[in-house]
């Protein structure tokens, strides 16, 4: 009876294990729309939960962000007090899986925000969204912003016909598949233009600005996103700093540093949208400025009368 209750438990423990791993990774997530303006609290557009991370030796940020899916700026920007590579070991810190979905009327298959760095492929048959960190645009060469594209076609292993600015830096006009391709081994080539959705030969670039217009993603989300977006899937491109969110009957802000420069006033523009849905007298406006302040790219629970523990409430134990 003692190993029959010990094989019990260990399947139970398996069984939890991949429930937490399916609830904390990039999805799926379940989101309903709220019904219109003002506070719907049946509305659910926060997806993910927070995390806690022990840090053990030797540990660094450019793992961690891979190990739960984030950019590597994600995860260094909400902790900005922390050394990228030499941090505190046997100590804990909260991992940010967290987010706000972008509000649409209606969404299109893959909804990338370049300001937040991260790309949202849904599923509004089902309800469901799947989440997935993303490296964009240098300065010079930003990633699209408003453009609404589509898949025109995949590639196995592509090789990269290089764009004629580039040829000099890689001395050559081709480069073939292999190991150091920076599209690395999954291409969605999209239309109209030359824009693509791939892989990358150097996940640390993941969540940063690193490319030349084209959004880069970790190999493993490539692999996954490849699998589950046909030919035709619709792309849109925007870009969108601050998001308004809603869980259980509370209302969330998120801001995202302005990378691109959009955003004259990013006060002001975050006092237009909170205002815009009717949720003004709702607010506690000192988390407001907080928010704007801090930039900190994770969702922030602003809701009038609100307190510290019911936010720190939803944080768990990472699934190791």
């Amino acid at each position: 009876m003692s190993i029959l209750r010990k094989l019990l438990g260990f399947f139970l423990v398996l069984g939890l294990l991949g429930i937490a791993n399916l609830a904390w990774g990039a999805g799926p997530f379940s989101y309903r729309l709220p019904r219109g303006p003002g506070l719907d609290p049946e509305a659910v557009t926060v997806v993910g939960q927070p995390q806690i991370h022990h840090i053990v030796r030797y540990e660094n940020l450019y793992e961690l962000a891979r190990k739960y899916d984030l950019g590597f700026w994600e995860l260094a920007h909400y902790h900005w007090n922390l050394d990228h590579f030499y941090l505190p070991w046997d100590t804990d810190i909260v991992i940010p899986t967290q987010w706000i979905i972008p509000e649409r009327s209606s969404y299109p298959g893959y909804l990338i925000n370049i300001a937040e760095l991260r790309g949202y492929r849904f599923f509004p048959e089902k309800s469901e969204v799947r989440t997935y960190p993303i490296g964009i645009g240098v300065l010079d060469y930003e990633s699209p912003i408003g453009k609404h594209l589509s898949v025109a076609n995949k590639s196995v292993n592509p090789g990269w016909h290089i764009p004629p600015h580039l040829q000099a830096k890689y001395g050559m006009s081709y480069m073939p598949p292999g190991e150091d391709n920076p599209v690395g081994d999954r291409w969605m080539g999209m239309a109209p233009g030359h824009y693509g959705l791939h892989g990358t030969c150097y996940p640390q670039g993941v969540g940063r600005l690193v490319s030349h217009g084209c959004n880069r993603h970790y190999p493993e989300d490539i692999h996954e996103l490849f699998d589950i977006t046909p030919v035709g899937t619709t792309v849109e491109f925007i870009y969108e700093p601050v998001k308004i969110g809603y869980l259980h009957g509370r209302i969330f802000i998120e801001v995202h540093e302005d990378m691109y420069e959009k955003i004259p006033d990013m006060l002001q523009y975050a006092t237009k949208k909170i205002e815009e849905r009717g949720l003004s007298r709702r607010i506690d406006w000192p988390k407001v400025l907080k928010a704007v302040a801090e930039e900190s790219g994770a969702p922030l629970e602003i809701t009038r009368g609100s307190t510290a523990s019911a936010a720190s409430a939803q944080i768990r134990p990472a699934a190791e």
